[in-house]
C-alpha cells in the first residue's frame, strides 16, 4: 500500500500529542506562575496603596503639625509683642513717676534752700544793722569825747555786737590781748 505508514502516523501523532501535552503542562505552569505573579502583584499593589495611604496620612499630619507650629509661633510672637508693649508702658510710667518725684524733691530742696538763704540774709542784715548802729554810736561817742585837759565823764562800756555772743574764755582772751597762758583758767 502506498500510503501512509500507520505506525509512523501514530508515532507522529503521539509525538505531537506529547508535545501538545508538554506545551499544555508548560502553559498550565505558566498560567499558575502568572496567577501567582498576579496575586503577588495584587499583594504588592495593596501594600503600596497602604504605604501610600500611610504616607498621605503622615503628610497630612505633618501639614497639621506645621500649621499648629506656625500658629504657636504666631501666638508666641503676639504674646511677646504684648509683653514688650507692657514692659515699655510700665517703664514709661515708672520714668514719669521718677521724674515727678525728682521735680518734687528739687522743688522741696529749692524751697528749703530759699528759706535758708532768706534766713541767713535776714540774720546778716540784722547783724549789719547792729554793726552799723554800733559804729554810729562809737562815732557819736568819739564826737562827744572831751578834748585833752577837759574833764571827762566816765565812759560807760557799750556792748560790741560782734563779741556779745562770745563765751567767757574768748572775752578774757580779748581783754588780755593774746592767748591765755597755761593754768590761767
Amino acid at each position: 500500500m502506498r500510503g501512509l505508514d500507520s505506525d509512523e502516523v501514530y508515532g507522529y501523532l503521539d509525538l505531537v500529542a506529547e508535545q501538545a501535552l508538554a506545551k499544555e503542562r508548560e502553559l498550565s505552569e505558566k498560567r499558575a506562575e502568572n496567577e501567582r505573579l498576579q496575586a503577588e502583584l495584587r499583594r504588592v499593589q495593596a501594600e503600596l496603596q497602604r504605604v501610600q495611604a500611610e504616607l498621605d496620612e503622615r503628610e497630612q499630619l505633618g501639614d497639621r503639625v506645621n500649621e499648629q507650629v506656625v500658629q504657636l509661633f504666631s501666638q508666641a510672637q503676639l504674646v511677646a509683642e504684648e509683653m514688650v508693649q507692657d514692659v515699655s508702658r510700665d517703664a514709661r510710667e515708672r520714668i514719669g513717676q521718677a521724674r515727678a518725684q525728682e521735680r518734687r524733691i528739687v522743688d522741696a530742696a529749692m524751697d528749703s534752700a530759699g528759706q535758708q538763704v532768706r534766713s541767713y540774709a535776714q540774720t546778716a542784715q540784722a547783724q549789719m544793722q547792729s554793726i552799723m548802729e554800733s559804729f554810729a554810736s562809737d562815732v557819736d561817742r568819739l564826737g562827744t569825747t572831751p578834748l585833752s585837759g577837759e574833764p571827762s565823764s566816765a565812759a560807760t562800756y557799750q556792748g560790741d555786737p560782734l563779741f556779745d555772743d562770745m563765751g567767757d574764755r574768748q572775752i578774757r582772751f580779748r581783754k588780755s590781748g593774746g592767748p591765755q597762758s597755761a593754768g590761767s583758767d
